[in-house]
């Protein structure tokens, strides 16, 4: 029945019941009294179906639903049919919730939901086990009052999804977690948080290895290095057949021996994510000085032109800033052709300042650019290897950069040259 035909009947029904009470009523000469009576007794009804309505709405049971015909029977009917459907997506946004809760209790990393003000809502099986969350007396609590941790604290305030920080486990000092956060619904956000434990411990390894590899090839290579020249300041060794391998064996042993002072290098850096070093370096001259001594490297060395348009000095460690303007020069340098031209520029943008190198060489393709940084990587490895290259230049660079808090941006396109630029901010600058 469709509410209009229900309408339509009720209408008919009350036309009727007057009627008959005024029919009634003419007959017994009371046509007031009757009209009255079957009044009341029509409200009577409605009230009667009124208190069923609302003594059924307080339990709905699809079961019980209060039998009448009519309108009442189309209203109950109506009714029942949007609480079935409500009850149905209960239902299935129950499922879901429980299919979520299973999945998230699953995960090997803590989960923490928090509202907007940093209070728990919710969080997995893996943050009770990580951060020791108890969910009897810690939700409904601020993350912040749990962890007496004043780098989590300012983490948290800052809102910044594009970083990871570091930090002991509460209540493990020997596990270490990498939390991150990511925003989750209306001004919530999650707070995930990973053991690396495991991770770390094998950087460690491989850190040392490499450390205590490269120290114990100084020795030798030295020895070696020692021997070679010797032999050719020797003056009974002047044959092209001996003298010819004893040049490629010393070039070969002075390569090692600058791989091996570039990994020992790279190590130190490691071993400390932060420059703790508080001299403030004149980068004017240094360019300048870094620009000079690669002119002279040799007669085919392209141009090397600086443009100077900051006044600006840095924060930090001179050496290792002076190997940064050395590497990316060099590293120009070797992949421009002898007409070709490198410019060092030292300039400011805004509040930070930006050292450039841009040279007009061959170029790199764009695949080849998130990887200049690692270790060994080389775009062409035979030519890399002719011209003295060890691989670990931009890696050093890198790492410098991350020791200053500054940042590297490579822009290059094939056979129109490139551009490396390190951005250090204004809270490394000074003057």
């Amino acid at each position: 029945m469709n509410a209009r035909s229900g309408w339509v009947q009720e209408f008919w029904r009350i036309v009727v019941l007057v009627l008959v009470a005024w029919a009634a009523g003419t007959v017994f000469n009371q046509v007031y009294l009757f009209l009255l009576l079957a009044l009341l007794a029509y409200t009577f009804r409605n009230l009667f179906n009124l208190q069923r309505l609302a003594y059924w709405l307080g339990d709905p049971q699809a079961s019980q639903i209060p039998i009448h015909f009519g309108l009442w029977g189309d209203i109950y009917s109506r009714i029942a049919r949007v609480m079935s459907r409500h009850a149905q997506r209960d239902a299935r946004m129950t499922k879901l919730v429980n299919e979520y809760a299973s999945s998230t209790s699953a995960l090997p990393d803590a989960t923490v939901a928090l509202e907007a003000d940093g209070t728990i809502r919710w969080f997995n099986d893996a943050a009770s086990r990580l951060l020791g969350l108890q969910a009897a007396k810690d939700i409904g609590q601020k993350l912040v009052n749990l962890f007496r941790h004043p780098e989590l604290a300012a983490f948290i305030a800052k809102l910044d999804y594009s970083r990871t920080l570091e930090l002991t486990a509460p209540g493990n000092k020997n596990r270490k977690l990498e939390v991150r956060l990511a925003p989750y619904g209306d001004g919530q956000y999650l707070l995930l948080a990973q053991d690396i434990t495991d991770r770390l411990q094998q950087e460690r390894v491989r850190k040392d290895f490499v450390a205590n590899v490269s120290h114990e090839l100084r020795t030798p290579l030295t020895v070696i290095s020692g021997f070679i020249e010797n032999l050719q300041d020797a003056e009974n060794v002047s044959r092209e057949s001996i003298a010819r391998p004893l040049d490629l064996m010393g070039q070969q042993a002075a390569r090692m021996r600058q791989i091996v002072e570039d990994l020992l290098l790279l190590a130190r850096l490691e071993s400390d994510s932060k420059s703790n070093t508080q001299t403030t370096v004149d980068m004017v001259g240094l360019v300048r000085l870094v620009a000079d001594e690669c002119q002279g490297l040799s007669p085919e060395t392209p141009e090397i032109r600086t443009e100077i348009g900051s006044a600006r000095r840095v924060l930090g460690d001179e050496k290792q800033l002076r190997s940064v303007v050395t590497n990316l020069v060099v590293n120009a340098v070797n992949h421009t052709p002898a007409d070709g031209e490198v410019i060092v520029r030292w300039i400011d943008r805004g509040s930070e300042t930006v050292l450039e190198v841009e040279d007009s060489g061959e170029g790199i393709a764009s695949e080849h650019i998130p990887r200049l940084t690692e270790r060994f990587y080389r775009v062409d490895a035979g030519r890399s290897r002719e011209r003295g290259g060890t691989g670990l230049g931009l890696a050093i660079v890198k790492h410098v950069l991350n020791r200053h808090e500054a940042t590297l941006e490579v822009e290059s396109d094939l056979d129109e040259g490139s551009r490396f630029l390190c951005h250090f901010p204004a809270n490394r600058l000074s003057g």
